[in-house]
């Protein structure tokens, strides 16, 4: 009785437990699965499987015939390439007292065939036998035939009636050893010459060493001392074996063969060697019809039958106890959301009945949640609008990226996005504004720019959705149609921006920026028109406020590289070292302008600024200046392009950085400590194209020379020819910038008294010599 109760007890838990019945249902289906493999195995596969064990022996015979042809075939075509040669034919027409005179003929003869012999281990040796004078010429030279080592060729020679033989193995004295017994079993082929002619002047003569086949046929008895395998000739002679002692033998000594077995292209036939039954399959050769012979033991047959078979019900097993794991795996996975759920709502239940099946548990569950759902819908209506808003949002700044989703969620809303192109503006306020407005202000105006920008687009039959980003900028998404010149309507939609822009100036008081992204035909493309209008935006630091930047005006070309007047920078430079502030000034100008001229990306733009931002400490370090003393130590000029409104703003900053400098530089010059060298500076400055002489200078200032040259280098910390070798290039620089002038003329200029002497210390001061310095630098 206690046992029937557990029973019915499970029984009724597992009718209730989803989890049982997705196990359940899954091990059947792995049951299924499992038998119906099984089945093609056992009645389709492993019925077939002694067949296919003698086509897989079968393939193995083929290979190695295969292989075998390949092998022969290509020493084939080295000896009839040899028998070609005009140079081994040319000798068999010569009478034999004028051999000795050709010795060099001879000589590139023997070359060619010791080529051919350590091109292949196989190969024992190669020779070319000239009938008509009776001789034999091989690598080591020529020889009556008489003294050859090797003759056992010539009666098929005699007798041969085709182009090319290959003779059977046959076993001919090893010419390399020392010992007379010593032998090798070689395969010989002979190829006539001339090789196409009827004519029969000579042969070449190639002897293969016979391990070519045997190598073969030990490969595919992988070294099994049961397994044999022969290469027979049609006289039942081994020629090759993977055992060596069997060559020469006849294969019926061997093993009993079936009668008319010769007949037969292939087969195979059950034999008793030594008492064990073996299975001998053979195949026939193209190759004088030679026969490979394969014996194997029946054993081994039946021993990989039935390892396959034993292997195949092990891995049905196992397939079975996998499946059946995967089963309760995937169950398990199946069920945790479900136990989740139904344990949820246990807790939510007034009423706990332990007896209620997980199915009743959630389809009461779902009644409830259908109920919600309905409430939920009506709270989705009453803030549709917040919800619509959002949506657009999410679509105009690229935050929706699938092309259904965006349909859908536009098709809810009521929403038309059945256009051709789309394109974005972004309205930004200036920063200063949006720091003055409080909230109710900034709403309202938003709400007012919304509808100016509405009114303007719907009078012009353009499709407009507005919504705004974090940053409270203005969205504009506009929708437009294919039917117009896509050119009339970017201008119709430029100057719809202006208007729109005037309109908020005019009615709100209200400077901004427009920023303009282009235009695209996919849907999925919206946010990145934004991103092109917001990258647009950062251009206003050119532009200026109360502007509207189009991302194709600033975007250029790709390919565009980054233009720098590196020239420019090292006038200003020198400029900023004479302490000429005006001409400095001048030429930042001219260097401003040419940047912003060549370089359409903004980022190119921002890292010239910042080049030019570095300008300051170049100057501190080749002019040796203390930074710290012309800014103090918490006021040293750091570049961030964001501290600028405009590039006149940075124009304006960069030039009072280097007036400090400047003015730093002077007020050094006319200190107390260093009055002296002021004066030196200012009369180098206004001599230094006349001669100057060390003697001549101190003389002027009343020092003696020694002490002059002493004090000048602890004043200036250079020496005083330096300083003065300094100023004129410094000086000749300006002139290889502004001027046309020769080398020469401008060496006379800066005092130097012919031109080899300017140039050798210019290229000192400047590592490269004046020409090249006005060619890389100036254009010129």
């Amino acid at each position: 009785m206690e046992i029937t109760k557990l029973l019915g007890k499970y029984r009724r838990s597992v009718s209730k437990s989803l989890f049982a019945k997705f196990f359940l249902a899954c091990a059947l289906i792995s049951l299924f699965m499992v038998v119906i493999i099984g089945s093609y195995t056992r009645f389709y596969i492993l019925k077939n499987l002694d067949s296919e064990i003698e086509k897989f022996e079968r393939k193995k015979i083929n290979e190695t015939i295969n292989t075998m042809n390949v092998l022969f075939g290509e020493m084939q075509k080295l000896s009839i390439n040899h028998a070609m040669n005009t140079k081994f034919l040319q000798i068999a027409y010569m009478p034999r007292a004028v051999i000795p005179e050709k010795q060099m003929e001879i000589k590139n003869i023997q070359e060619l065939l010791s080529s051919s012999i350590n091109s292949s281990n196989y190969i024992k040796s190669i020779a070319i036998y000239y009938e008509k004078n009776d001789y034999i010429l091989d690598y080591s030279g020529p020889m009556d035939l008489s003294s050859y080592y090797d003759k056992g060729w010539l009666d098929e020679y005699a007798n041969m009636d085709s182009s090319s033989l290959i003779l059977d193995t046959r076993k001919t004295n090893d010419r390399g050893s020392p010992l007379s017994d010593s032998h090798n079993n070689i395969i010989t082929f002979i190829t006539r010459i001339p090789y196409d002619n009827v004519a029969k002047e000579g042969a070449i003569i190639l002897n293969v060493d016979e391990k070519i086949v045997s190598d073969l046929l030990k490969n595919i008895t992988h070294g099994d001392d049961n397994t044999l395998a022969f290469l027979v000739n049609k006289n039942g002679e081994i020629l090759s074996s993977n055992k060596d002692n069997y060559i020469y033998s006849n294969i019926s000594e061997i093993v009993d063969i079936t009668a008319g077995y010769m007949d037969m292209s292939h087969g195979s036939f059950g034999l008793t060697l030594q008492g064990t039954k073996m299975i001998s399959y053979f195949e026939t050769s193209k190759i004088n019809n030679w026969k490979l012979f394969y014996i194997v033991s029946e054993n081994k047959i039946f021993e990989k039958s039935s390892y396959i078979k034993h292997i195949t019900i092990i891995t049905l097993t196992a397939l079975l106890f996998l499946m059946t794991a995967v089963s309760f795996a995937f169950s398990l996975k199946l069920y945790n959301p479900i136990k989740k759920i139904t344990s949820n709502i246990r807790k939510m239940m007034t009423v706990n009945d332990e007896n209620t099946s997980d199915v009743s548990m959630i389809h009461d569950s779902i009644e409830m949640l259908l109920e919600n759902n309905q409430i939920l819908e009506k709270q989705l209506n009453e803030n549709n609008i917040l919800v619509r808003e959002l949506f657009v949002t999410q679509l105009t700044t690229g935050r929706l990226f699938n092309r259904n989703e965006i349909r859908s969620k536009a098709e809810y809303f009521m929403i038309n996005l059945n256009y051709d192109y789309f394109k974005v503006a972004v309205i930004q306020y200036g920063l200063a504004n949006l720091d003055n407005w409080g909230i109710q202000e900034l709403e309202l105006k938003k709400i007012s720019i919304i509808n100016i920008v509405e009114k303007i687009f719907d009078t012009l039959n353009i499709g407009v959705l507005c919504s705004q980003d974090s940053d409270d900028n203005i969205l504009i998404l506009l929708k437009l149609y294919s039917s117009r010149e896509m050119n009339e309507v970017e201008a119709i939609i430029e100057q719809a921006l202006e208007d729109i822009k005037d309109s908020i100036d005019k009615f709100l008081e209200t400077p901004v920026n427009i920023g303009v992204g282009r235009i695209y035909n996919d849907i999925s493309n919206i946010g990145t028109s934004y991103k092109e209008a917001i990258e647009a935006l950062n251009y206003k630091f050119l532009k200026g406020d109360d502007s509207i930047i189009s991302y194709i005006d600033i975007s250029g070309n790709e390919e565009d590289k980054l233009y720098y007047p590196i020239e420019m920078e090292q006038k200003i430079i020198s400029l900023i070292k004479l302490c000429n502030y005006d001409e400095t000034i001048f030429v930042l100008n001219d260097m401003l302008n040419d940047i912003m001229e060549h370089n359409k990306s903004f980022q190119h733009i921002e890292i010239c600024l910042s080049n030019i931002s570095n300008i300051i400490e170049r100057c501190a370090f080749e002019l040796n200046l203390n930074i710290y003393e012309i800014y103090g130590k918490n006021a040293i000029p750091i570049f961030s392009i964001d501290k600028f409104k405009s590039i006149q703003q940075f124009m304006e900053w960069i030039s009072s950085q280097f007036r400090k400098i400047i003015e730093y530089q002077i007020e050094q010059e006319k200190g107390s400590e260093k009055s002296l060298a002021f004066e030196v500076k200012e009369y180098i400055e206004e001599n230094y194209m006349e001669e100057i002489s060390l003697a001549t200078i101190a003389d002027y200032f009343n020092y003696n020379s020694s002490y002059f040259c002493k004090i000048f280098k602890e004043k200036i910390g250079i020496s005083f020819w330096d300083y003065v070798s300094k100023v004129r290039i410094e000086k000749s620089k300006l002139l290889l910038f502004e001027t046309d002038k020769s080398i020469e003329q401008i060496a006379e200029m800066v005092g130097y008294n012919n031109r080899f002497s300017y140039i050798r210390t210019f290229k000192k001061y400047v590592s490269v010599t004046p020409g090249d310095y006005r060619i890389k630098h100036s254009g010129k």
